[in-house]
């Protein structure tokens, strides 16, 4: 049970936390938190929301408040007894659980109230919707993870709702961002986990939407059977009349397909109009990098040089570099155009100090004067803050761009700062790096601690 929870809030993103901190309130939900599976499909994703087995069932050691399960050792720990927690209220109970969450420093407040949302919308939500609605800003981050929930229990409510009050969910779209496939879409959230019970069913609604939520329902949808087996999600393509909900569709199967068997991905890529290939197989490729960056960078002459190539490249270096960044960052700047190399080496380094600081230092030293040393020298500064800061000056203090060594001369200061106040402040006026501007924006920055000046931001 503890690697299904620990998966389970590992998946919140960056949308969640700046929920958390713009105002009070919960983060949005990546992962169901607890899907009601009526297929052998749904039956092979496990619900986070149910009883951990590790926390006493009788009651016995059971926490009895938000404040006991923070207090407890290990992140696991406390993930599990929140959970348990949470299972053992009356959804009454939920409302002023939720008023607490204002009290608990942002970090605590996103995972806490996560698991909380995710709850309520599982036991009533319709309630915990309108409470998201007192929330404010915030409100619209917690309405991702309540839907969630709902429709991973009853995904035909959770439609009708969506669909008759789909301006509930416009703002929250575009706060959820891009980047990756039904990000921000809620309908595609609710597609996703309705395919997981019954995938005609969940097609049937998709197709019903219009525009941007047809097209990401829809892909939803296939990617969901694709997971399965992507022949079947071929089968589905012929329903689909929108253009662009097809092609969109078409790159989920390619990447699922790139990701469980690259030969027949591409095989099947083959048969698709010319016109429609090149993308197609970006995807599939992508699907690949997923499963075997390396064998992915042996086959990026699959896709034709170009834009197309380029982004391809940088996102295998990027999957490559958790596994050997080293061997990522030779493979990118050996075989990447100027252009893949700026997009992406910039995360194969920040990787590699994670793994080996050392080996990343040298790799960074070892590159000519130019945008590309700045990038990655940027990238180092930015990813070694527990490391040696006065080596992350130095090397700050030597990238061209005025902005970019303000802003790694800044993160490093500002580190610095926490230790040594006094220091870190008399390096800042001292130095011939930064402009005076620049100066007086880090101390001001540090001085309100790290918050830029207006609490909350």
């Amino acid at each position: 049970m503890k690697a299904n929870v620990i998966a389970l809030v590992a998946a919140l993103g960056i949308g969640g936390a700046a929920g958390f901190l713009a105002g009070k309130g919960a983060a949005s939900a990546p992962e169901s938190a607890s899907a009601v599976p009526s297929d052998a499909r749904s039956a092979r994703r496990v619900g986070s929301g149910s009883r951990s087995s590790s926390v006493d069932t009788a009651g016995k050691n059971r926490i009895k408040s938000i404040k006991e399960a923070m207090a407890l050792p290990g992140q696991s720990n406390r993930l599990t007894a929140l959970l348990e927690y949470y299972a053992g209220l009356d959804p009454s109970q939920f409302e002023e659980e939720a008023k607490k969450l204002e009290d608990l420093p942002w970090s605590e407040r996103m995972m806490v109230g996560y698991l909380l949302f995710a709850r309520w919308g599982e036991e009533d939500p319709t309630a915990a919707m309108a409470y998201t609605k007192t929330m404010g800003f915030a409100g619209m981050f917690v309405r991702g993870t309540v839907m969630q929930s709902w429709a991973a229990n009853s995904p035909e409510e959770a439609a009708d709702y969506y669909t008759q009050n789909p301006n509930e969910f416009r703002t929250t779209a575009m706060m959820r961002g891009r980047g990756g496939r039904g990000a921000g879409s809620t309908a595609a959230v609710i597609a996703t986990e309705w395919a997981r019970q019954d995938s005609a069913g969940a097609m049937k609604w998709a197709e019903s939407l219009e525009g941007r939520d047809q097209r990401e329902a829809v892909s939803g949808v296939i990617a969901e059977v694709a997971k399965e087996d992507p022949s079947d999600a071929v089968a589905m393509l012929s329903s689909i009349t929108d253009p662009d909900a097809k092609q969109d569709a078409q790159n989920s199967i390619a990447r699922e397909w790139g990701k469980q068997d690259w030969d027949e991905a591409q095989a099947w890529v083959a048969t698709l109009p010319a016109d429609e290939q090149g993308e197609v197989m970006a995807r599939a490729l992508r699907g690949l990098a997923d499963a075997d960056p390396e064998k992915a960078a042996a086959n990026i002459t699959a896709v034709a040089e170009g834009e197309a190539r380029d982004d391809v490249a940088a996102d295998i270096a990027r999957a490559w570099s958790r596994e050997d960044p080293s061997s990522a960052a030779q493979w990118l700047m050996e075989s990447g155009s100027a252009e893949a190399q700026e997009e992406g080496i910039g995360r194969v380094v920040s990787s590699w100090v994670g793994q080996d600081a050392t080996g990343a230092l040298e790799f960074v030293n070892a590159q000519p004067e130019g945008e590309m040393r700045d990038e990655v020298v940027s990238s180092y500064v930015r990813a070694n803050q527990s490391g040696d800061l006065q080596e992350n000056l130095k090397l700050a203090e030597t990238i061209t761009d005025e902005r970019d060594r303000s802003r790694a001369i800044a993160i490093t200061a500002i580190s610095w700062a926490r230790t040594d106040k006094e220091a870190a402040e008399n390096y800042i006026q001292s130095t011939d790096a930064l402009s005076d501007e620049a100066k007086e924006r880090i101390i001001r920055f540090s001085e309100n601690g790290g918050r830029g000046g207006r609490r909350g931001r």
